[in-house]
């Protein structure tokens, strides 16, 4: 830096050795330096003269460095004036001068001058000059007004007072959102509103980033087509340069109409300023970023030249990183409450409301895992009878119009219950009691939602079928409770969550074996440790079913119990039966069946015994193996 005579630097430091020695420092340098031991004298010294730069202390007398720094800089028209703060403390950065707006802030002693002075340097030879005032500039007021310096102070110390009073509305006004961040519309609307009262804009858009984006907008109904569309291709624009994305953006547009309500709010009633052919004449964009991610930005426009000063400008821009953080925040909510709406939607056609809460609000008391896993579930399996039969003789739509009116009274039960409808296979239903939530209960849920499922046929209705000929609406239903692989099971493009293994074979073999034994709903051994004596059950047989080497005791399961001696009679006979005992056992099935003649599984175990007394089994261990399905 060449030196200036003409170069002028006030320095106001209490300590008379070290202001000294700045001082002198200075002046080796060729700059024109004036000391001061307090800041009032200083800034009555700056109201009738400017200096190329201010080094100032934070421990000065009646005003200190940082009320100095913000009454020059917030209140005067000198804010232009680089300002050096400085302090004797170890620790020069703290709250209040991170706040002001210090060009430079240095911990200086007798030792470290020479940092000062290389700050001086540094400042004065990048010409240092600071944004325009915040308020209407006061120099043609001066020249016009004749006040004293006193006088002056206290205009520029009010001026202050009023630029930090604006910014700590602004900033509870900002803080105030916080409360709307779950709703993302309503936190929009309100920002709108504070943005109105800061610059009295004519129309105004936000556009925010997501997948697809959110795009705000107001005042739009004050003006032509034409005028909107203009608007809106501008704001469009420069949204996509700052998102930079390498797609086709598509948006979601949400209008406000009348922001303000005029009845809560008549001082702030968003009215227009012009007709609806007047053009609009300013217009300025906002980039919205936390940090280094890009959260949006913001387009106000006016139909008045110039109002987008520098008052408004700066409070817009102080307002901006806590107005992003605010803003994205809100943003990733809706976008998880939308993401949560779209699951609802989906899965409450098979699902319980329940469990898609247990899924969607867990607190890890539940296990939930999207990885396949080996799990103890019990899997229900419904078929309607004869149903091949039945489709035969109706018309296609006839009968899905049925299936769908059935499938809906079903699925309301089994989400009741807590179960998860798995697939439709036809006619048939697979249900899972265990996947994914699990409850203590699972196969008296099972069985208890099976019940229900009978009971309820006879309100399905089917005036639009026709039934071969004694033929009704019928049901059978198997459950068994046994280990699966659950999870996400399927290919590389598309996968479903299901579950696989034996245990889902096994329950629809007793699904078939229903027909067999003329039972409503049977369960397997598995099953019926499960339940308690509220639960009116009935061994039936020990099977090995198709495709199968161990044996399975298989129940029944009755909404109401049977007669009591015909039960007695039956167990009697079977334990016969199962022992090998077949001429023990002829006379309880005889009994049986006398007791309720047309009962499948007495009659069915009658006929074995006979045939076994001609033709016994060998090696017998008192389970059939069946072959059919």
């Amino acid at each position: 830096m060449t030196k200036n005579e003409k170069t002028l630097i006030y320095v106001a430091e209490p300590s008379k050795i070290l202001c000294k020695m700045i001082c002198n420092e200075l002046e080796k340098l060729g700059f024109l330096v004036e000391a001061f031991t307090e800041g009032f004298s200083l800034l009555r010294k700056i109201v009738r003269e400017s200096p190329s730069l201010i080094i100032a202390s934070k421990e000065l007398e009646q005003i200190n460095g940082v009320e100095l720094c913000n009454i020059i800089k917030n209140g005067s028209p000198k804010q232009g004036i680089p300002f050096i703060l400085i302090t004797t403390d170890d620790k020069i950065q703290d709250f209040w001068n991170d706040t002001s707006l210090v060009s430079k802030a240095l911990s200086v002693s007798g030792q470290n001058i020479e940092a000062l002075i290389q700050s001086v340097q540094d400042l004065l030879n990048c010409k240092y000059i600071a944004a325009d005032t915040f308020f209407e500039s006061d120099e043609d007021n001066y020249s016009k007004k004749e006040l004293s310096p006193d006088e002056q102070i206290s205009s520029w110390i009010l001026n202050s007072m009023s630029k930090s009073e604006f910014f700590l509305t602004m900033s509870k006004n900002v803080i105030g959102l916080y409360n709307d961040v779950r709703d993302l519309d309503t936190l929009v609307g309100n920002l709108f509103r504070i943005l109105y009262r800061a610059c009295d804009y004519d129309i105004i858009t936000l556009i925010l980033d997501a997948q697809n984006a959110r795009v705000y907008k107001t005042g739009i109904e004050f003006f032509n087509q034409d005028t909107i569309d203009e608007f809106w291709n501008i704001c469009k624009t420069e949204y996509e340069q700052q998102a930079r994305k390498n797609h086709t953006v598509k948006y979601e547009e949400k209008k406000f109409i009348q922001i303000v309500n005029p009845v809560d709010d008549l001082s702030f009633y968003f009215l227009p300023k012009t007709g609806p052919d007047k053009k609009l004449e300013s217009y300025r964009a906002y980039t919205i970023k936390n940090g280094n991610e890009f959260v949006g930005t913001l387009h106000l426009a006016s139909c008045r030249k110039k109002i987008f000063n520098y008052k408004v400008q700066s409070s817009i821009d102080f307002i901006l990183p806590s107005l992003a953080n605010i803003l994205q925040e809100s943003v990733s909510h809706s976008i998880l409450v939308d993401k949560e709406y779209k699951i609802r939607t989906a899965f409450s056609k098979f699902v319980p409301k329940q469990v898609i809460n247990d899924l969607l609000i867990s607190d890890g008391s539940k296990e939930l895992n999207n990885n396949n896993e080996k799990r103890n579930v019990v899997i229900l399996m419904s078929d309607i009878r004869s149903f091949t039969s039945i489709s035969e003789i109706n018309r296609p739509e006839d009968v899905v119009n049925f299936l769908n009116n059935y499938f809906t009274h079903m699925v309301d039960i089994v989400k009741k219950y807590g179960g998860t409808v798995d697939k439709f296979i036809g006619d048939a239903i697979m249900v899972l009691f265990g996947a994914p939530i699990s409850y203590n209960d699972n196969a008296k849920r099972a069985v208890s939602a099976a019940l229900e499922m009978y009971a309820q046929l006879e309100s399905i209705p089917c005036d639009q079928l026709k039934f071969p000929d004694g033929m009704k609406l019928d049901i059978g239903i198997g459950i068994h409770y046994g280990d699966v692989i659950v999870g996400q099971i399927g290919s590389a493009d598309k996968t479903n969550y299901t579950v696989i293994g034996d245990a889902v074979n096994l329950a629809s073999r007793l699904e078939g074996l229903t027909k067999l034994y003329g039972a409503k709903i049977i369960v397997s051994g598995a099953v019926s440790d499960e339940l308690d004596e509220s639960m009116n059950l009935l061994l039936l047989d020990s099977v090995k079913v198709k495709g199968k080497k161990e044996s399975v005791f298989i129940y029944r399961v009755d909404e109401k119990p049977l007669p009591k001696d015909f039960s007695d009679a039956y167990e009697k006979g079977f334990k016969a039966y199962n022992e090998g005992a077949f001429n023990l056992a002829v006379p309880y099935f005889e009994k049986a069946v006398e007791l309720i003649p047309n009962n499948k599984a007495a009659k069915l175990m009658l006929e074995r015994c006979n045939e076994f007394l001609i033709n016994k089994p060998e090696n017998w261990d008192g389970a059939i193996a069946l072959t059919s399905k």
